[in-house]
């Protein structure tokens, strides 16, 4: 069994798609959870009404905001995704198979982005294909795991046990400090979420990728960046 975690802050343009979509997908047992850092626009109360478990969290950032979630989560096998994403037809199914095996700690998908420009989503989804590469060659040769925190799947007790995510930028890469090398992972780029490149239009592509490279090398020299003045976190 499933419990999907979802955190959001003004999301009502988004969630309901999305909670139907996971619902269509959803077995016995399964349970969405959504985390909401007291969105103004009622995305709480969307969500509610379609029966998800509403989960209420100060504004201290989407990584502890999922790890929140986690905490609640009743089952054993945890999933994140975010508010604005459109999940693939088997997108829960191929996380149930995965888990099929007692041994597996983690299952990390492929995020594709949407986009009203053809070249601005060929830009996007490239950049989201290398990340995805180097993630597995990076995994193959020092066993460290990094899956993105908006498309992944995770043994609710290892999670928890690595600390979760932290209210830093790239909290899923931070976490890849903390969480035990292991073989016992899985990269299915056929698990596939497509997001929406607000945040590239809002901020530029570029400037946003250089800003999660600067996080990532702080995260590398044994610092990080705080969420805390991150714009648009929940």
């Amino acid at each position: 069994m499933l419990s999907i975690i979802i955190p959001t802050l003004n999301e009502k343009d988004h969630i309901e798609r999305v909670i139907t979509d996971l619902k269509k997908q959803m077995k016995e047992g399964d349970e969405i959870i959504v985390v909401d850092s007291h969105s103004e626009d009622g995305t709480a109360e969307i969500a509610e009404k379609l029966g998800a478990i509403i989960l209420m969290q100060p504004k201290n950032g989407n990584g502890l905001a999922r790890t929140a979630g986690a905490r609640k989560a009743k089952n054993g096998i945890i999933v994140f995704v975010d508010a604005d994403s459109v999940i693939a037809g088997n997108f829960l199914d191929r996380i149930r198979k995965h888990f099929e095996n007692p041994g597996l700690m983690v299952v990390g998908g492929f995020d594709a982005y949407t986009s009203e420009s053809k070249l601005w989503k060929l830009i996007y989804d490239s950049y989201s294909r290398i990340i995805f590469l180097l993630a597995k060659i990076n995994h193959r040769i020092t066993k460290e795991c990094w899956v993105p925190s908006n498309n992944s799947g995770f043994r609710k007790e290892v999670f928890l046990k690595a600390g979760g995510y932290r209210s830093v930028v790239c909290e899923d890469a931070d976490l890849m400090r903390r969480f035990p090398k292991t073989k016992e992972i899985i990269y299915d780029d056929k698990l596939l979420v497509s997001l929406s490149d607000r945040r590239f239009r809002k901020h530029g592509f570029f400037r946003t990728v250089a800003f999660w490279g600067w996080s990532n090398l702080k995260l590398i020299m044994g610092s990080n960046v705080s969420s805390e003045n991150y714009k648009e976190h929940y």
